[in-house]
């Protein structure tokens, strides 16, 4: 069943200048597009898997997206694969940030832990299986609108074995329940970048490219190359350290893109978000933000160390820093820093499909 908490904290006055409201913090999305917001770490539409032992969480759905993509997390503990099943026009992902999941996305498998990733486009055969005490992952969902799948399913057991049935049709949900079970298998070498094309794979943490830009280092998981030019997701790890050098280090410098939506999830540390006209949002580990099309933002590490992932509709931020960014070979941040280069960046504005602001 669906939360039914009380889903807004009311907008609250910045307690520095006395007149910026600060972004609106909920518990639940609002159902509305163009509408920035942040969800608190282990808040959203919270929805009990049957015959399960996990829940769902929507914390972006086709709603506020305009059907662009949809962001899901679950958690549980150790219960047995969901199933083998495909979807004719549904992209998923699978992102672990704690503990460990199988996944299965067609002849391969792995064990997934913190940071590892996976890519199921469409028509790949694929299942989950959460693993151990407690397990959590979040997920893609392109395009949005198949997250109702978790509404509808989440019903109590006399009413799911029918439910399941109508899914397949209206949901874009087709069972394999002929494919044959098999054990994950060890990592590979391939494992360790980027395709280049939209097939299944998967991705180690910490591996693939890596790109430098202001001491932050961004590392992208899945680009437009990957995702029929569909989405893009990446991590950014900074530090406040290395702030006076980084993209927005010059003061009240903002970024827009007019057709891509992005989410960004805080893993570790704290960052600090200026959304339009809002006043500083400190968003910290487990939070979600909510950038809709068309809204200028700003983002800075306000801790010695953060790390946060972005989603995005396009090729948005993640192939913004990509390209304007410098290759990092390091596991770890630069001890250095380098001012980010704002030529570069001022001119990939019309091709990326951005202005600063």
């Amino acid at each position: 069943m669906a939360s039914t908490v009380e889903d807004v904290n009311p907008p609250r006055v910045d307690g520095v200048n006395g007149h910026r409201e600060q972004l609106e913090t909920r518990q639940l999305p609002p159902g509305l597009p163009g509408k920035p917001y942040v969800i608190s770490s282990q808040e959203g539409e919270i929805i009990y898997i049957p015959l399960s032992k996990s829940a769902t969480r929507l914390l972006i759905t086709g709603k506020e997206s305009e059907n662009a993509f949809a962001v899901v997390s679950s958690g549980g503990s150790q219960s047995a694969p969901i199933g083998f099943h495909y979807h004719r026009e549904t992209h998923d992902v699978f992102l672990c940030l704690s503990g460990s999941i199988n996944v299965w996305a067609g002849e391969k498998c792995r064990t997934m832990r913190a940071g590892d990733f996976a890519s199921v486009p469409p028509g790949t055969i694929h299942q989950y299986q959460i693993l151990g005490p407690h397990s959590e992952f979040i997920g893609l969902i392109v395009p949005g609108g198949w997250e109702e799948f978790f509404r509808h399913i989440g019903e109590p057991y006399g009413v799911l074995i029918p439910k399941l049935k109508q899914a397949a049709e209206k949901f874009d949900m087709v069972p394999c329940p002929q494919h044959q079970q098999f054990d994950p298998q060890e990592w590979e070498d391939a494992d360790s970048q980027l395709p280049g094309k939209p097939e299944s794979y998967f991705l180690k943490n910490a591996s693939g490219p890596a790109f430098e830009i202001g001491g932050s280092v961004c590392r992208p998981l899945v680009t437009t190359a990957e995702s029929h030019r569909k989405f893009a997701i990446g991590s950014i790890e900074g530090s406040a350290q290395h702030h006076q050098h980084a993209i927005f280090a010059k003061p009240g410098l903002c970024m827009r893109f007019d057709e891509v939506h992005h989410a960004f999830q805080v893993t570790e540390g704290s960052v600090e978000f200026h959304i339009d006209a809002s006043a500083p949002s400190r968003i910290v580990a487990g939070d979600v933000i909510f950038v809709p099309k068309g809204t200028a933002f700003r983002f800075q590490s306000t801790s010695r160390f953060s790390k946060l992932y972005v989603f995005a509709s396009g090729g948005g931020l993640i192939e913004v820093l990509c390209k304007v960014g410098k290759g990092h070979a390091s596991p770890i941040l630069p001890e250095k820093a380098e001012g980010c280069n704002m030529r570069a960046l001022e001119a990939l504005q019309s091709g990326y499909g951005f202005s600063l602001c």
